[in-house]
């Protein structure tokens, strides 16, 4: 980590007035961290490093949303106490459950979660979680807590119901945002968004986000995900930084690169009037994102393997025809690059990596 860290502040120091922003958990926390000495040389809009673990560590995640102040809602969530058996921690817990690592920063496995049954599957579970969920010591040398997992309520409503709420909030509590629905993922359960469609903003919903975010200090892009239940709202996860589908709110008229640069840069008018054509913009109503590589291959695969009939491929293959306005991932008729990059990423992780690569297509776990 210190080499890293190194050849990032001698890049920084070789071209001045670079602006750096995290694309993932671990940047974002690393950058937050190490804010004091990355902004001499580069320009950033970062956080503290305790806002952003706060949103990063599920657990102090949920206690920030507990507060009067704020009152965002979330499945329920334990955590098992120092001295506390795994059947002491059951008896408080309502089944299934899913055992998930408190935060994704640094973690070297590739384990986000599963899904306990019953009581007597705890113990076995937690067992499998300590052997497998290793996070690199950088982050548990400073929060050994976080060695622990969370135990979540498991709601099958969220296969299908995962609402995405994203957008920019600045320091002084201002926001743009969008809404999608996440309808198709892998693997299903707990997995990576490869379809969602555009849904009206819940200003409800953006307000407690920006009151969460006014708590803690955050500010900056932001991915929320919460599992739609009836009415209800349950947060999961929030993403404060750069997230997959960015570029579904980037079509959708919401430049969140733009956004931070100018924020960074403290460009307050240039700021504004982004945030103003953002705020102005209009929904067709049929607007939808797709990996569309991913997609092919997850409907492909599971056909194959008999993981989908013919009539759920047909209804997804119907599904991506009926909607005129696509944002892709990677494809773009003007620049066939990215597409070439991550069909030829897929076929190495295929080659090199089949188990997981098979799980991750194919597996309904």
């Amino acid at each position: 980590m210190p080499a890293f860290l190194d050849w990032l502040v001698r890049f920084g120091e070789r071209h001045p007035g670079t602006f750096l922003y995290p694309p993932n958990d671990n940047l974002a926390w690393l950058f937050a961290l190490e804010r004091e000495r990355l902004s001499k040389v580069y320009l950033m809009y970062s956080p503290s490093e305790s806002a952003v673990i706060t949103l990063l560590d599920k657990k102090r995640l949920r206690d920030a949303c507990l507060a009067p102040d704020v009152g965002i809602e979330g499945p329920l969530t334990e955590a098992q106490g120092e001295g506390e058996t795994p059947g002491d921690l059951a008896a408080r817990l309502r089944f299934p459950v899913l055992v998930k690592p408190r935060t994704q920063v640094f973690l070297a496995s590739g384990f986000k979660g599963s899904i306990v049954r019953g009581p007597h599957e705890l113990a076995p579970m937690l067992a499998r979680f300590t052997e497998q969920a290793a996070l690199h010591p950088v982050l548990t040398d400073r929060y050994p807590e976080l060695l622990t997992p969370i135990v979540q309520e498991y709601l099958a409503v969220a296969e299908g119901h995962i609402l995405s709420v994203s957008g920019f909030v600045t320091a002084d509590g201002r926001a743009v945002a969008r809404s999608a629905m996440k309808v198709l993922q892998r693997p299903p359960r707990v997995g990576i968004g490869l379809c969602f469609e555009s849904r009206p903003v819940e200003r409800a919903l953006v307000d407690k986000l920006v009151a969460l975010c006014r708590a803690i200090g955050y500010h900056g892009v932001f991915e929320a995900e919460f599992i739609v239940d009836g009415d209800r709202r349950l947060l999961i996860d929030f993403n404060p930084r750069f997230y997959s589908q960015m570029a579904f709110d980037l079509a959708r008229g919401m430049p969140l690169p733009l956004l931070a640069w100018h924020a960074g840069r403290g460009e307050r008018d240039a700021l504004d009037d982004a945030l103003a054509r953002a705020s102005a913009w209009s929904s067709h109503g049929d607007e939808i994102y797709v990996h569309k590589t991913m997609f092919d291959l997850a409907l492909t695969l599971n056909r194959l393997t008999g993981q989908m009939s013919k009539d759920v491929v047909q209804h997804w293959r119907d599904w991506y025809a009926q909607h005129p306005e696509v944002t892709d991932a990677v494809r773009d008729s003007t620049d066939p690059a990215p597409a070439i990059a991550d069909l030829m990423s897929w076929g190495r992780h295929m080659l090199v990596h089949p188990r997981s690569f098979f799980r991750f297509f194919v597996s309904q776990s």
